[in-house]
């Protein structure tokens, strides 16, 4: 019966308190760990001593304060993928020539010259598969195999593999074809076989190696050869399977006038650039970096939509359950504070705390972008922003109904530092994160 009932409140537990959004917010490393401790000492060592009510209603209200500081904190950091979570540098890559070369940005580093970043590529041959063409027999002619079992081999990345087949009496040299087609193809070894039709009604099997190029100490892709056995053999040299019509081939290149050669034509440069190589060029194209305006116009809307809806939560109009007015000020007197003074750029401030955009004066004023100063406003109330939720992650009893019991004596050295008394209410006891 005990054990009935500590499993109805730890499921109660956690479907209540254990949030169930995971966000970056919540991957920690040492240094940010230590710095969370040292803001709960520093704040249990200047608090005064508070009254503190030990009911279901404090608790819950502390923990969906919580809760909603980090979503926050969670969805600030989820618009970026630069190192600084904060950042509004969104750069795309470009070519002069989409056609021959397909470029995308996949670097990090948030101080890039966008200017300079880039190189010039010139194509001269593409990475190719190897691809055997066999014999083109008649389609509708008796197959040339006799009745038989047969057996044949495939060595391909150091791997050996044996295929077994049946020819049977009724057989026409197309059922042969289209059953090895499907004994390849089901195989999944990395070759994709196909029959191909001529004009004259006869038609062969046609394999190819999934991958490109030629590694280093290869003379081919794959080989298909018989080695015997108690299987009938002939069917490799009878059907073809074993003529290589195009060889591999790796791709070459140069990169800013240097030689490249690459077993792919999709790969890296310098671990910003994502590259596909399409065809052969005649001139040098450019790839570059250039501002991502669309970019960058979504992640100003969607920081200001994650703070719009954290004023209505806080003034109770979407969660009745979570409301602090105490919040709600704080969070408001940070957007008047940094986005007051840019409604050049269509945002601003509404007389209800939360902001507004226009969304074509936005879009304006970012393609207008001569540098990053315009946007320093929006930079640092994401900075403040971030601060906050992580103050209110460290101490939510702040914002909760807690009367004042006695200061502490400004100028006594007996304020030693206690941190277990304010991390208990800042998550330890209630839920997971802390």
């Amino acid at each position: 019966m005990a054990g009935v009932s500590l499993n109805g409140v730890y499921n109660h537990f956690i479907q209540d308190y254990v949030s169930k959004d995971v966000t970056q917010a919540d991957a920690h490393r040492k240094d940010e760990l230590r710095d969370v401790y040292k803001s709960i000492a520093k704040i249990n060592k200047q608090s005064p001593l508070y009254l503190l009510t030990d009911d279901d209603i404090t608790r819950n209200d502390a923990i969906e304060i919580k809760e909603k500081a980090r979503l926050l904190q969670g969805k600030i950091f989820g618009l970026s993928n630069q190192e600084d979570k904060t950042s509004l540098n969104h750069t795309s890559a470009f070519t002069t020539d989409d056609a021959k070369v397909e470029a995308s940005y996949i670097g990090r580093t948030p101080d890039d010259d966008v200017g300079n970043a880039g190189f010039d590529i010139e194509i001269s041959q593409l990475a190719t598969s190897q691809i055997n063409t066999g014999r083109f027999l008649v389609k509708d002619s008796s197959t040339v195999l006799l009745p038989e079992n047969y057996a044949f081999d495939v060595r391909i990345d150091k791997q050996e593999y044996e295929f077994q087949f049946s020819v049977y009496q009724s057989d026409k040299n197309i059922d042969v074809l289209q059953r090895l087609e499907k004994l390849i193809n089901r195989a999944g070894i990395g070759l994709n076989a196909e029959v191909v039709e001529s004009s004259d009604n006869r038609a062969a099997l046609q394999i190819g190696s999934a991958r490109t190029g030629i590694r280093n100490g290869e003379t081919s892709q794959f080989e298909i050869y018989e080695s015997g056995g108690e299987l009938s053999t002939g069917s490799v040299e009878a059907l073809g399977l074993d003529q290589i019509s195009s060889p591999a081939a790796n791709a070459h290149f140069t990169l800013n006038g240097e030689d490249r050669i690459a077993i792919s034509n999709h790969f890296t440069v310098g671990g910003k650039f994502d590259i596909q190589i399409k065809d052969v060029t005649t001139s040098p194209v450019n790839v570059g970096l250039k501002r991502d305006n669309e970019a960058l116009v979504k992640h100003i809307s969607s920081l200001v939509d994650n703070y719009n809806r954290f004023i209505l939560e806080a003034s109770g109009k979407q969660d009745a359950k979570f409301k602090s007015d105490k919040l709600k000020a704080e969070a408001v007197s940070i957007a008047r504070q940094h986005m007051s003074s840019i409604e050049d750029m269509g945002i601003k401030l509404e007389g209800d705390g939360t902001i507004s955009i226009d969304d074509e004066m936005l879009r304006q004023a970012v393609a207008g972008l001569q540098n990053d100063e315009m946007l320093k406003p929006i930079k640092n109330f994401t900075d403040a922003l971030i601060n906050k939720a992580k103050d209110i992650a460290v101490d939510p009893m702040k914002y909760v109904e807690r009367p004042v019991v006695n200061y502490k004596n400004p100028d006594s050295n007996d304020n030693t530092l206690s941190p277990y008394i304010t991390s208990e209410y800042s998550g330890m006891m209630f839920n997971n994160y802390c």
